[in-house]
């Protein structure tokens, strides 16, 4: 998001070829969701819409509720949009993520306003509200999971459980089709790797990125990234 808030203010710093410290692993989180925001909340909601003739049908025109759930879900989008996160969450005069997830978790707009939940929970920096949200919501298509897993990642950075945050890291890169984000959390996997002396893990995990994702925007410089963990492997 294009404005941090509470306990999540995240600073960018300069990638440097020699030193990595943890603070460059979670920056690369505010720069994906400021390039990738409206994309990936429309794609979603999209992929909603229009997933399946006969389940589009009963959901979005013959079952109310769901009519209900989405009107909400969009008013609270406009508030995460505006960066109004706890407004987002717990509504302002409107239905909050959290009352549409009480009244409809059972549909998929509940489901999905627990992937947005999550969203705000991280930018908020209650991190295992995000984990909790992420954890329960039911991801599918070719962004969601890669983002679940990801964003799941980030939390457990963030709480410095890094071994959780290596196997979610790791999770997201394996899911979903979109080179993009496969290979930065790739990428996220390796510089952690790298925090946590395993240099032979990030090693390999660099070089996948560059067989495979070489043309995204992290495959473009990740020869440093192999020449480093290289470096701490001998």
């Amino acid at each position: 998001m294009a404005t941090q808030t509470g306990a999540r203010k995240i600073i960018t710093k300069k990638q440097d070829d020699t030193l990595i410290d943890i603070k460059e692993v979670s920056s690369q989180t505010e720069h994906f969701f400021e390039q990738y925001q409206k994309p990936l909340i429309y794609g979603a909601l999209a992929l909603l819409l229009l997933v399946g003739g006969y389940f589009a049908y009963k959901f979005l025109y013959k079952d109310p509720k769901q009519k209900e759930a989405i009107a909400a879900m969009y008013k609270a989008e406009q508030m995460m949009e505006r960066d109004s996160f706890a407004q987002a969450l717990n509504g302002g005069g409107v239905n909050g993520f959290l009352d549409i997830i009480k009244k409809y978790g059972s549909l998929p707009a509940g489901n999905l306003s627990k992937y947005y939940a999550g969203v705000c929970y991280m930018n908020l920096g209650k991190f295992d509200d995000a984990i909790s949200q992420l954890e329960s919501f039911s991801a599918s298509g070719d962004i969601t999971p890669s983002m679940k897993y990801g964003m799941l990642g980030d939390a457990y950075s963030e709480k410095k459980d890094f071994g959780k945050a290596l196997k979610n890291y790791k999770s997201a890169a394996s899911e979903g089709s979109v080179d993009d984000i496969k290979a930065m959390y790739l990428k996220r996997f390796g510089m952690l790797s790298e925090i946590q002396n395993d240099p032979a893990s990030a090693l390999d995990a660099y070089k996948t990125i560059k067989e495979k994702y070489s043309t995204t925007s992290d495959g473009r410089d990740i020869d440093k990234y192999i020449a480093r963990a290289a470096a701490k492997k001998k």
